[in-house]
């Protein structure tokens, strides 16, 4: 399987062709309405930076004096919650297709906690989105048709906190995977009619 991904375009490609993605198959599940501009584009340049510094910070790349004041506060509570439950990363920001159903994503990551393994998504938000339960269960589902061996067993929200906590919220309703089918069947009518 060839799967690229262009970050300026947030487009995936396989083989060439363009396949959605989890976050542009899950848009019906958020309403941004009243946001002004701004405050989106502050808060997904920050979500951007945050989750950045916690990629270097797992790949043991990370220049300290580059951690901006605003980000630090979020990675203090990422490393909190490493040190707290003694988390191993098992996958980091893990590229992912579903070839049966054709979506791709870009998963954050896949720790081991005690004996089990955890996919977790990382958030800079106050509240766990509610499109985050499916969209672990989409990113677990395409992860498990690639590798096969590393099988999560749980899925959870991590939510770092401007304030150096943290909160890991699970995420285990089990109709989450169905709710993501049946926005990517609302999304491939919308492609299939133009609109």
């Amino acid at each position: 399987m060839e799967l690229t991904f262009d970050e300026a375009l947030h487009e995936y490609r396989v083989r060439g062709a363009i396949v959605p993605s989890v976050t542009q198959v899950l848009a019906p599940l958020s309403s941004f309405d009243g946001v002004p501009a701004q405050v989106l584009e502050a808060k997904r340049d920050l979500g951007h930076r945050v989750h950045l510094a916690c990629q270097l910070h797992d790949e043991d790349d990370l220049d300290e004096a580059s951690v901006e004041p605003d980000v630090a506060p979020y990675l203090e509570a990422y490393r909190r919650f490493l040190a707290d439950t003694d988390a191993r990363v098992v996958l980091n920001e893990g590229r992912v297709y579903h070839p049966t159903y054709r979506y791709a994503g870009t998963l954050d990551r896949v720790f081991l906690i005690s004996a089990d393994h955890w996919l977790v998504d990382l958030k800079t938000c106050f509240t766990t989105p509610r499109a985050a339960g499916p969209q672990t269960a989409a990113y677990l589902m395409a992860l498990t048709t690639m590798l096969g061996n590393v099988r999560p067993t749980r899925r959870a929200a991590l939510r770092l906190r401007p304030d150096g906590t943290y909160r890991l919220d699970p995420l285990d309703r089990p109709d989450d995977w169905s709710v993501f089918l049946a926005c990517l069947t609302l999304n491939r009518f919308k492609e299939a009619t133009n609109g």
